[in-house]
């Protein structure tokens, strides 16, 4: 049975020194950050703009630049889809991606 809760203690630091590893819930978007200073290069920031809380479904989102060429999406089943925002304070368009099977 699946534990709701990941224990971080079962997972080191050095597991991710060379990638961090993730995917949509129900698994068909695979992300890889092959990035070694992904822990200590400060990079993540908190957005309180209304897009974000949206997109969110909070009071802010958590966000982490990362450069293009450090992220590999692998989408074998063709369900990443993108929302481009261009209702944004700054003017400028936000792009967002997500799972069109599990909208993660």
């Amino acid at each position: 049975m699946k534990s709701p809760q990941g224990n971080p203690n079962d997972h080191p630091i050095t597991e991710f020194e060379k990638e961090l590893r993730g995917s949509c819930l129900c698994g068909s978007i695979c992300v890889t950050i092959r990035d070694p200073d992904l822990f200590t290069r400060r990079r993540g920031y908190l957005c309180h703009c209304s897009n974000c809380r949206k997109v969110a479904g909070s009071f802010v989102a958590a966000n982490l630049i990362i450069e293009a060429e450090k992220v590999d999406i692998q989408d074998t089943s063709g369900t990443l889809k993108t929302y481009n925002d261009y209702d944004t304070l700054s003017g400028n368009p936000v792009y967002r991606s997500f799972c069109s099977v599990d909208g993660k």
